[in-house]
């Protein structure tokens, strides 16, 4: 059966750090509503498809713009590929009611940024934390309390193994964790429980923590145009 091309080709992305950086820039852009959920490879297109027919999640910049000055809200979808799944992940973030009614309010069961139901993804949840030495918040990332307390039962446990190569990988599995101020800031706190461990067995052959944690730039949209990424893996049931 034809169907007509969507009139905007969305990206599927499949680098990690730049999806939960647009996640983050959808609450932060004035997208606090948000449901989510996954589908397999093969009907991805059917789903983008649909939503754009009931929420106009591939309405350009003045599309919206009009929808705002109408009083009509407006929602916005994110897709990762999930290669080890062989599944595509789906985030939909609506502008909330007060910015204009949209149908996604009452035909979807929304999450509320703003009640604080948190955006997760691999262990990493979406947060608004104090800022450093200023007034208000910040949107930032960190892990959840599952990983940070896992990350903690680790590092006690392989510093009292005294396995230095262990040791070695752990930290470089650390320091590897994205860039964001809310997890960087979690990296410090278990670097310093990684040297009192080390201290208090005195293991001195124990691997030095690099001197930096690493932050996250800005990155530029990248991924693979929805038509593209269909034809590589089959088309829409």
């Amino acid at each position: 059966m034809y169907q007509p091309k969507l009139p905007i080709q969305p990206l599927v992305m499949t680098d990690k750090n730049l999806l939960m950086q647009r996640l983050s820039d959808c609450i932060g852009n004035g997208y606090p509503l948000w449901i989510s959920g996954g589908v397999s490879e093969n009907k991805v297109e059917s789903l983008v498809r649909r939503f754009d027919l009931n929420y106009q999640i591939l309405a350009d910049r003045n599309e919206r713009a009009r929808r705002k000055r109408a009083e009509l809200g407006n929602a916005r979808l994110l897709l990762w590929h999930d290669e080890k799944a062989g599944r595509v992940a789906w985030w939909m973030f609506v502008s909330p009611p007060e910015l204009g009614s949209h149908g996604a309010h009452a035909l979807e069961k929304l999450h509320d940024m703003r009640k604080r139901e948190r955006v997760e993804f691999h262990g990493f949840e979406l947060v608004r934390l104090p800022k450093k030495g200023q007034e208000g918040e910040r949107l930032t990332w960190r892990m959840t309390e599952h990983k940070y307390g896992a990350w903690r039962d680790s590092i006690i446990e392989m510093v009292r193994s005294g396995n230095i190569r262990e040791l070695h990988g752990m930290l470089y599995g650390l320091f590897a964790s994205p860039g964001f101020g809310g997890v960087r800031s979690q990296i410090g706190k278990l670097v310093k429980l990684y040297r009192a461990e080390v201290k208090r067995r005195g293991l001195k052959e124990a691997p030095t923590p690099p001197r930096q944690l690493r932050y996250l730039r800005r990155l530029r949209d990248k991924g693979i145009p929805l038509a593209q990424w269909t034809c590589q893996h089959g088309r829409s049931a």
